[in-house]
């Protein structure tokens, strides 16, 4: 068994643990589904493969994430890859074919990105401007860190208990303490502050 899948399998268990929305399903027909337009790797193949996202939903306790079904992998390109006017549709220069925006934060404009011309696919994140910053050396490791983000937000805080009871803006310490030593050791030190800066900055 892979890294890949038994980070997977992690994060498929998690999310049927705490019933969240949605499920992930296996349909072996990436390659029937998957528009010619756009690149995808190995590891983006084996998750659309064997645990397509359907519908998913996941609470951070401030923001919550999506995944993107390969039915809407196209559209979700749209602002990053290609800018669309009423007129036209033209590749954004600054936007490499090879990253794929496969999740988004549910307002949009937080994509998370799949590096699909390295071995491993890296995992870059970006608000809506700025450079792209790494948050995982490959998409095993960001399921897995996403799999313990997920028994922490949901099992031991309650979803929106984040908070320090004391002052609304700031997250609880405890909080901040289980994170970066649950999560911190999966995807290592620099890349872990750009995660959590993600998710929580």
């Amino acid at each position: 068994m892979s890294e890949l899948e038994r980070a997977l399998i992690e994060l498929s268990n998690v999310h049927e643990k705490f019933n969240l929305q949605g499920k992930f399903e296996g349909n072996n027909s990436v390659e029937l589904k998957w528009p010619n337009s756009i690149e995808y790797s190995e590891e983006i193949n084996f998750f659309f493969n064997k645990f397509e996202p359907i519908n998913i939903k996941i609470e951070t306790g401030i923001t919550p994430i999506t995944f993107f079904e390969v039915e809407k992998i196209e559209q979700a390109q749209y602002g990053y890859r290609w800018i669309k006017d009423s007129a036209s549709i033209s590749d954004n220069p600054k936007w490499s074919k090879n990253h794929l925006v496969f999740m988004d934060d549910f307002g949009g404009g937080k994509p998370i990105i799949a590096i699909t011309d390295i071995k491993g696919t890296p995992i870059y994140a970006n608000y809506s401007v700025g450079e792209p910053f790494k948050i995982a050396d490959s998409l095993a490791d960001f399921f897995l860190s996403i799999a313990k983000l997920i028994e922490i937000v949901y099992g031991k805080f309650n979803i929106f208990d984040i908070g320090d009871n004391n002052d609304d803006d700031e997250l609880s310490s405890e909080f901040i303490d289980i994170i970066t030593n649950e999560i911190k050791p999966i995807i290592g030190s620099n890349n872990f502050e750009s995660f959590f800066d993600y998710f929580y900055g």
